[in-house]
């Protein structure tokens, strides 16, 4: 059964290009609907801005598979390993909600604790969905929001 899957992005070196060529790569594999582009500075640490957006699927893949691929395309596009935690990076692709799925395990926190923790995830992710509601808080996203 298909579900709805979003996926946050994110960028602070070349970002603009990066950010272009995750939409490319993302577009090679889903259907993608994304939100704007939103420029907030790096957090927790001393950098360039970010470019932060989030985009929304339907898919019947797995979502430790989708996981594997989106690690595979940030390979692909440069990151290091030394890239992770609170610094710069080429790109961060995150999945941030799979339908109403609940995990919690080494590999994948869903939905992701960064929706309430980060507005540069909640922001574009409740301009594309600002109806729906998060599985655990039982709010809706634009309510998050507004909360925030």
């Amino acid at each position: 059964m298909k579900q709805l899957v979003f996926i946050s992005i994110g960028s602070n070196l070349d970002a603009e290009k990066n950010m272009n060529l995750a939409k490319y790569h993302l577009d090679l594999i889903f259907d993608v609907t994304y939100s704007g582009i939103y420029k907030t500075p790096a957090e927790g640490f001393v950098g360039g801005d970010f470019l932060n957006r989030v985009c929304k699927f339907e898919t019947e893949v797995d979502p430790y598979e989708i996981r594997l691929m989106l690690k595979k395309i940030e390979y692909d596009m440069g990151r290091t390993n030394d890239q992770k935690g609170m610094s710069s990076r080429v790109i961060d692709l995150d999945l941030i909600l799979y339908g109403d799925l609940k995990i919690n395990d080494h590999e994948l926190e869903i939905p992701s604790s960064d929706i309430e923790n980060y507005k540069f995830v909640l922001e574009p992710l409740a301009e594309i969905a600002p109806t729906s509601i998060h599985p655990i808080l039982k709010k809706s996203y634009l309510e998050l929001l507004n909360f925030l």
